[in-house]
Order: structure tokens, then sequence, then C-alpha cells
């Protein structure tokens, strides 16, 4: 029994010393990273603090959510009048995102960070990085998985609207325990083992 408190320590201080993190990463320029394999498509016409749309070879909705007002304008969100200046979140509803791709179409340039939600990435942030002033911005998202990005704009930054986005989704799974969420499990059954052993002791004096 010594040796199993002295396993299970050992696992406790691993899972606290070293917890599960996220490898998400985002990168600029486009082509940073493998393309994700589909097409976020919207219909115009839509107006509101939400707007929605459709991937064109898998099932899921995505999101586009602001404080803003927002309207669909062709394939891409833009705010319903004048530049989009409030954070804008993208999120989707059918699994979690492991890629993503778009572009920052600017109206004038400064500065962007992103925030994660969900997944492996749940409370990541990145950022700030450079949003130029001459509209085209790609940025890919890779490395990690998460159901929700929100997009920041700083330094008198705003957007004409955001376009040519692509996601590639794994459907959403139970999650894997952590390090120290093991331990506690095995210290669990550990403590049901000893209590068999002496129980079956006992049974055995008692005959």
């Amino acid at each position: 029994m010594s040796k199993l408190r002295f396993s299970v320590a050992a696992l406790v201080a691993i899972g606290v010393a070293a917890p599960a993190s996220a490898a998400v990463t985002v990168c600029s320029g486009g082509g940073c990273a493998p393309q994700p394999h589909s097409n976020v498509q919207v219909t115009g016409g839509q107006t509101g603090s939400t707007v929605s749309g459709t991937l064109n070879n898998a099932p899921g909705t995505v999101e586009f959510t602001s404080a803003q007002p927002l309207a669909t304008q062709g394939a891409g969100v833009a705010a319903a009048s004048g530049g989009l200046t409030d954070p804008l979140d993208i999120s989707f509803t059918g699994g979690l995102i492991n890629a993503l791709e778009f572009n920052l179409n600017a109206l004038t340039g400064g500065t962007v960070s992103f925030s994660f939600s969900g997944g492996d990435s749940n409370g990541v942030t990145t950022g700030p990085l450079t949003l130029g002033a001459n509209g085209s911005n790609f940025f890919n998202v890779s490395g990690g998985s998460f159901d929700r990005i929100s997009i920041s704009l700083g330094d008198n930054a705003s957007l004409q609207d955001i376009r040519q986005v692509r996601l590639a989704a794994a459907n959403a799974v139970g999650s894997v325990p952590e390090p120290a969420t093991w331990a506690l499990m095995i210290l669990g059954f550990g403590a049901v083992a000893g209590t068999m052993r002496r129980r079956r002791a006992r049974t055995a004096l008692a005959g």
C-alpha cells in the first residue's frame, strides 16, 4: 500500500507540474499554414448583431457576432454602417475548429489580437499583430482546437469586412482527462482495491 501511495503522489506531482497546454498559433500573410478544406458561405441581406453562414461541404453553422450591428455583403461580413471597430466573434456549431483562415479587409491599419474559447485552446490569447491598411490581411490559425475565436482591433484599426473564411472542423468528442485527474482516478482505484483486500482478510479470519 505504501508503494501505491508513493506512485499516486508522484503522478499528482506530475499532473500539477505539467498541465496540458494548447499549441494554437496564428500566422499572417496567407499560405503560412495548410489551407482548410471547407468554405464558409454567407447569404447577402442578413443584418443584426449575429449573422451566419454554412460550410460548402460539411454540416455545421458558423456565426459572426459583434456588439456593433453587422450585415452580410456578397461573400463577406461587414458593419451595417461605417467601419467595423468592435470585437468580432466567430463561432462554430457542429464540432471544434482545428484550422481557420480568413481575410481581414481593413479600412484603416493598426493591430489585431485573437482570443480562443473551447477545445484545448480555451483561454489562449495571441497578439497584437500588425493589421495593414492595404485591404488584404490573411491570417491562418492552426495547431489547436476551439469553437470560438474573438477578433479585437487596436490602434485605430477598422475593417471594411471579413471575407474568404475557410475552416476545418473535427467532431466534438469527450475531453481527455488531465494528468492530475488520472492520478486521482488511480488513487480511487487503489482505495477500492485496498478495501476489498481487507474485507477478504476479515472473511478468512472469520471462517
